[in-house]
């Protein structure tokens, strides 16, 4: 029995010397660091469930001035009052509220016990914010781009763990780039806790890939050239620092298949081959190229339609045609575009055949078509209509009779539409139980139809009476409510509207403070179904009011900027359209990169909703300076330095200056974009200019400042009303002196410009699609001389169109005015209109449309200009332009030239750059004088229009 005994002890021993070095390991491992914690913790066991909450103790474990606003949105948040009976599911509620706030690193929840109940312990630790992120090395990859890759932001919260994250992130960026090893270093300055941190990005980028042998493999059909000039890696390597970059490689594949379809080569398939050469910098490519064979496409026996329409239809250059798949969609193309045209026996049988004698495997694509008979439509027979006129019925129908806008192609699926479209005809007007059929006899040759439409209409249900029921809503009653409701007494009844008023009761009682209302709908009928009852019972639920508003990340905004955009107030009612209006008002300031809403509560349906609004504050500062040359102000240079949200006020102040051959300007602009808290925008300015336009006889001086109220009506019109009062002096060009002449005096001018612009344009820089229109009046008045008393009215419309891929037309129409309310009836000549040049009638010297004896240019009272330009597409960012401007000079104070139109035609080379366009225009003189040239050459940066 010893030696059992012995045993068994040895064994309990080993069980007790390994569970008390168990013991030991875990006690010496370290405690997680309370910042360190990302999810919340409590402990169920040291938490009084079940006990009656005596007190709320909540412990934030900061710096004093950071402990007062974190506190209170911790109380909000906290779903426990005092007297309530501690729970699992409340504490768990609290511990998501506060987790969803994204405002802690961590959240501790204990309890103790005291004579008069538990006393809730809640300890947080607030989230370091992110004060600016300061990038290093960046170039030639822009700020914006880093930051865009980046996924924190300043005023943002952080954790360690985001710091790695962006490593990797701008890593990527810049291996995406084509550099080899870049190192990024992702660091936070020293700082006080509490404080908000400065993180700095150090990029060190190090060498760059770039491209070493490219080389084709299976090339036969298309030039090596065309392919080169078709990859950006190859393109790349035209530039000194051109780089290579898998990720442009692989879009280079996908330019190479679409061309070689493009050209014809449906079944091609490319792939290739990388290696990284000796040196360790530069990379071979060698593609892989399977031609296949040319595919050539024509068609026989189409008469309806041209081969050129016809080939839109062909989609082998698209999508290729492995395994047929291209010629598959092309025959159906094909059928459905003769089907929609009213063949509706149209046979389409497609022929391939190879090519004898082609320099390159070449399959010929003969696709031949029956067209089988056109069947048109010969009349259209409605019956049975009692209530709703012919015409009306026949508004909803697309099948028609041939006319000026409509062929009459009979198309099956088209009569189907429009026998529903019948049905929701008579459905709105409340024929709940109508029948429409449509039949059709067809002609022995079917080129005929005879469609037939009847209609079994059925009683018709009116409204009798519509009641809400439970309405009991503060500011709200029935008499407010039916006025909006689809149904009303008297009209038809639709099942279909049942729903839409149920939305829009429940939209007009949420709106006041009541977000979890429900509304029920009760339709009831009379024996013969023509009247009905309509009964709507509303459950408000609970009232509802904003609690606290909580803002983070405004670093430099001033608080009470953003909520005067928020528009609601703590404790009023909730107003969901209200919280969403604010957010779109705060966007609109544009000195944000992001708004975000969180509204806690609203899930959980609770009396009281809390609004947390995270900001992401847009740069404010900005610098701008550009140098370049155009045909009318020579060489030129502007620079221009502003801050968006000038003292965290979201006003804008920016000064600038420019000079150039013809004159120099300094200008310094403020803004207030919302006035008196209103949407008006007011924009005060102060400028000097001295300009002398080039061909001009005289040069101004103007110094001035001006007052501008604007506001934008929605997307496209925008109004504004500018005020001017300016110092003017007009000094001879030749020697810049003033003279007695009264004209040439210092005048002080006064000026009222109401102003009205449309714009509706797709593009700003690149316009495609749409109209751009304004109209201005400036209303002159001098002050001690009535040379500038003047009304000058001026008028331009813009219009763009591209009816196809890569050709847009674009369209100038330009009238402007000057009448005189002076007793001399004079104007002065810096007001007149003068035309000629780059902005207006191509071809011309700047302003020298109409001229004098000496060749000086003549400016009138009345200008009016007409352009038309053709803009084609060429890729590769260039495009090229056909234009015709012409335009006239009236109602000049010297008789010379002629009141006749001026015209010229012209060619233009332009390239487009991610700012605009720069481009190489020549316009002919198409009715020149004597002594003027031919023609000219103009150099322009943006489009004339």
């Amino acid at each position: 029995m010893k030696p059992e005994m012995d045993r068994k002890s040895g064994i309990i021993l080993i069980f007790w010397w390994w569970t008390a070095l168990a013991a030991i390991l875990l006690y010496a491992l370290p405690a997680p660091a309370a910042q360190d914690a990302l999810e919340p913790v409590h402990t169920k066991d040291t938490v009084g469930v079940g006990m009656v909450v005596a007190g709320i103790q909540v412990i934030v474990k900061a710096p004093p001035d950071r402990i007062g606003d974190n506190e209170a949105l911790a109380r909000q948040l906290i779903a426990i009052k005092t007297g309530d009976f501690l729970t699992e599911d409340a504490i768990q509620t609290s511990i998501d509220a506060l987790r969803l706030s994204n405002r802690f690193t961590a959240i501790d929840v204990d309890s103790r016990t005291t004579p008069e109940g538990e006393i809730l312990v809640v300890t947080l630790t607030p989230q370091q914010t992110i004060e600016d992120i300061r990038i290093h090395g960046n170039e030639p990859i822009f700020e914006a781009d880093i930051l865009n890759q980046m996924t924190l932001y300043p005023g943002d919260p952080y954790t360690e763990q985001d710091l790695s994250e962006q490593e990797k992130a701008v890593v990527k960026r810049y291996k995406k780039a084509g550099y080899i090893d870049p190192k990024v270093s992702v660091e936070v300055l020293p700082h006080d806790e509490g404080e908000n941190a400065v993180i700095v990005v150090d990029i060190t980028k190090g060498p760059h890939y770039r491209l070493g042998n490219l080389t084709f493999e299976g090339r036969r059909g298309l030039s090596k050239a065309m392919l080169k000039l078709h990859m950006r890696v190859w393109r790349n390597t035209l530039w000194p620092t051109g780089r290579f970059s898998k990720y442009w490689l692989k879009k280079d594949m996908d330019s190479l298949l679409s061309y070689y379809r493009h050209k014809g080569f449906a079944d091609a398939a490319l792939s290739y081959r990388t290696a990284i050469t000796e040196d360790g910098h530069h990379v071979d490519v060698m593609v892989s190229i399977d031609e296949g064979p040319r595919y050539e496409v024509s068609f026989v026996g189409h008469h309806r339609f041209w081969t050129f329409t016809l080939k839109k239809d062909v989609a082998i250059y698209s999508i290729g045609n492995r395994r047929n798949r291209g010629v598959r969609k092309t025959l159906s193309n094909i059928k459905q575009r003769y089907h929609d045209d009213g063949f509706l026996e149209a046979r389409v049988e497609v022929k391939q055949s190879p090519v004898p004698d082609a320099p390159i495997p070449t399959t010929l694509l003969q696709f031949a078509i029956h067209e089988g008979p056109q069947t048109k439509v010969e009349s259209v027979h409605i019956s049975g209509n009692h209530s709703i006129e012919e015409q009306k019925i026949e508004k909803q129908m697309l099948t028609r009779l041939p006319g000026l806008l409509h062929d009459g192609a009979y198309v099956p699926e088209t009569l189907e539409e429009d026998v529903f479209a019948v049905r929701t005809l008579y459905m709105r007007e409340g024929f709940q139980e109508e029948d429409v059929n449509a039949k059709v006899d067809l002609s022995a040759d079917k080129t005929q139809a005879r469609v037939n439409v009847e209609i079994s209409e059925g009683p018709r249900t009116l409204v009798e009476s519509v009641v809400i029921k439970g309405l009991s809503v503060e500011g709200l009653i029935e008499e407010n409510v039916k006025p909006r409701l689809a149904h009303k007494v008297g009209e038809p009844f639709r099942q279909s509207a049942l729903e839409a008023d149920k939305q829009t009761i429940a939209s007009l009682v949420s709106e006041k403070g009541h977000p979890y209302v429900t509304v029920a709908a009760k339709d009831a009928f009379n024996a013969d179904k023509t009247q009905a009852t309509v009964e709507y019972t509303v459950d408000p639920g609970p009232l509802v009011t904003l609690g606290e508003i909580f803002i983070s990340g405004n670093l430099r905004t001033k608080e009470h900027i953003i909520r005067r955009e928020l528009a609601h107030e703590p404790g009023t009612l909730l107003s969901l359209q209200a919280l969403n209006d604010g957010q779109r008002s705060l966007r609109d300031l544009s000195i944000f990169h992001d708004v975000n809403y969180r509204t806690i509560g609203l899930k959980e349906k609770a009396d009281t909703v809390t609004q947390i609004v995270e900001i992401e504050e847009a740069k404010p500062y900005y610098a701008e300076f550009s140098l370049g040359y155009e045909s009318d102000s020579g060489l030129y240079g502007k620079t221009k330095v502003g801050d968006h949200n000038l003292f965290g006020l979201a006003k804008d102040l920016w000064a600038g200056g420019e000079v150039s051959e013809t004159g120099f300007k300094v200008e310094s602009r403020l803004t207030e974009p919302r006035l008196f808290g209103t949407h008006i925008a007011a924009t005060f300015g102060a400028y000097h200019e001295e300009l002398t336009e080039f061909n001009q006889p005289f040069g101004t001086r103007t110094s001035g400042g001006s007052l501008t109220f604007g506001k934008d009506w929605g997307k496209h019109l925008t109004t504004a009303l500018t005020f001017r009062l300016e110092k003017k002096d007009q000094f001879s060009a030749d020697d810049r002196s003033s003279t007695d002449e009264t004209e040439e005096d210092t005048r002080t001018i006064f000026v009222t410009t109401p102003f009205v612009r449309y714009d509706s344009r797709d593009d700003f820089v690149r316009p495609k699609e749409g109209l751009l229109s304004s109209f201005s009046v400036d209303l002159s008045k001098g002050i001690q001389n009535q040379l500038d008393d003047f009304v000058r009215y001026q008028f331009d419309t813009r219009y763009y169109l591209t009816p196809i891929e890569r050709l847009t037309f674009a369209g100038l129409a330009r009238f402007g005015k000057v009448i005189s309310y002076s007793d001399t009836s004079n104007v002065p000549d810096d007001q007149l209109f003068f035309l000629g040049g780059i902005q207006d009638v191509r071809g011309y010297d700047e302003n020298l449309l109409r001229f004098n004896i000496d060749g000086d240019p003549l400016g009138g009272q009345l200008a009016m200009v007409g352009s038309l330009e053709v803009r084609i597409n060429l890729g590769y960012n260039f495009e090229l332009a056909a234009f015709f401007d012409t335009g006239t000079v009236r109602e000049t104070q010297e008789d010379f030239g002629s009141d006749n139109w001026r015209s010229s035609v012209g060619l233009g080379l332009r390239y487009i750059t991610p700012i605009g366009p720069m481009g190489l225009l020549y316009g002919y003189k198409l009715d020149r004088e004597e002594g003027e040239s031919a023609g000219r050459l103009h150099v322009s940066i943006g489009y004339s229009f």
